[in-house]
């Protein structure tokens, strides 16, 4: 399957969101909205952990041309 454009569209961005142990969030973004598309309400230590654990969300946000997700918005295994 191939990725749409509007899938093309949508990354995982780290940043700090606060100051301590844990400071880094993971957000998903679409390069035509302002604001991110989903948050992670986890913090990490690192930035390598945040974006792991934001990639590994991903897929959630990321349509694909020609699957049945892109078609109900669900996830649903091939036969």
């Amino acid at each position: 399957m191939r990725l749409s454009k509007e899938a093309l569209s949508i990354k995982v961005v780290v940043r700090r969101s606060r100051r301590g142990t844990a400071p880094f969030v993971w957000e998903i973004n679409r390069d035509n909205m302002p604001e991110p598309v989903y948050v992670s309400t986890e913090t990490f230590v690192s930035m390598e952990e945040a974006f792991r654990a934001g990639h590994a969300r991903l897929a959630e946000f990321t349509p694909v041309r020609g699957s049945m997700r892109e078609a109900t918005g669900h996830y649903a295994e091939a036969d």
